[in-house]
């Protein structure tokens, strides 16, 4: 065996050993079992400060890049290189399933709703899905409708269905594949992951579009920028992860504070580092702890309900 291979192997043990210790179910046995491989060989305390210390090795890493961690015990080698090589200027953490991910059937959507940090999922007959996320307001006035007034919401449907999706900027039409609609700030966002094209017309335009699977793009009444390609880290939080990649603190700051309670504020200056990880939004409030145990920033809480954000 080279010793580059050595090396990666190492390295790929010690992302085990971070996944365990950093995941929501972490044990005493697990941090001993860490400490012991560690002492037991100097090539082992080296790979585990390789990944500690790997932004440090890239030359375009931010000055204050926050470190990786590994992103779950079941990493490849293949996809732990890619992360080193990814994630310079972020980090990567496990997490565990959201308990608000609740499997229901229901006859009548009439009306639906989640609370701050909800995660609703629903079963639309025998083989369509509809996922709700955090502060969604949404009713179906039929069954083949569905009215967005404001948030974010997945559909998966396997058989094909005629769906008509109405937000303020317009309405849209779907009939199969996986389709994630957001809501915010006077902006539909849609995202087709797979299946049939799905075509919109805003509430102002003379002419509908076609969106095809891989694609994405964000429309208002009037118009629509260019269209991009789907970015999967946009529905982690189907499966109740909040997943960035090389994300501006800040804009990461903003897209927790939608599962959380109160306010939560971040200086802006603090845009210039970056995240990339996996995080549970199990609790918001150990997000928050670790990003201040790997960032230089402070985590203030005057309140439960109001926390701010600062360099340190």
């Amino acid at each position: 065996m080279q010793p580059n291979q050595i090396d990666i192997e190492r390295i790929h043990q010690a992302a085990n050993f971070m996944a365990r210790l950093w995941s929501d179910t972490s044990s005493e046995k697990d941090q001993r079992a860490c400490n012991t491989w560690r002492t037991s060989d100097p090539a082992n305390e080296k790979a585990w400060q390789c990944l500690i210390q790997a932004q440090e090795g890239f030359n375009d890493a931010p000055k204050d890049a926050i470190r990786i961690i590994a992103r779950s015990r079941k990493m490849s080698r293949r996809h732990m290189l890619s992360i080193l090589g990814l994630s310079a200027g972020g980090f990567i953490l496990a997490g565990s399933y959201t308990k608000n991910h609740i499997m229901k059937t229901h006859s009548n959507y009439k009306n639906l709703a989640t609370s701050t940090g909800e995660i609703k999922s629903l079963s639309l007959g025998s083989s369509n899905r509809l996922v709700m996320n955090t502060k969604t307001t949404l009713s179906m006035p039929t069954q083949n409708q569905f009215k967005l007034d404001e948030g974010e919401f997945f559909l998966d449907v396997s058989q094909a269905t005629p769906y008509q999706i109405e937000t303020t900027e317009g309405m849209i039409s779907f009939h199969q594949g996986q389709l994630n609609i957001r809501h915010t700030d006077d902006i539909t966002r849609i995202s087709l992951f797979s299946g049939q094209d799905v075509q919109l017309i805003g509430n102002k335009m003379q002419n509908s579009l076609s969106i095809k699977p891989g694609q994405s793009l964000s429309f208002t009444a009037i118009n629509t920028p260019n269209i991009s390609t789907t970015n999967p880290n946009t529905i982690g939080w189907v499966t109740g992860k909040l997943m960035a990649q090389r994300m501006p603190l800040t804009d990461f700051i903003h897209e927790l504070s939608r599962y959380r309670k109160g306010v939560l504020r971040v200086a802006p200056e603090l845009n210039q580092l970056a995240v990339t990880g996996v995080f549970s939004l199990n609790n918001t409030d150990q997000i928050l702890q670790q990003l201040q145990d790997t960032l230089p920033i402070n985590i203030y809480q005057l309140t439960p309900y109001w926390v701010s954000v600062t360099a340190s």
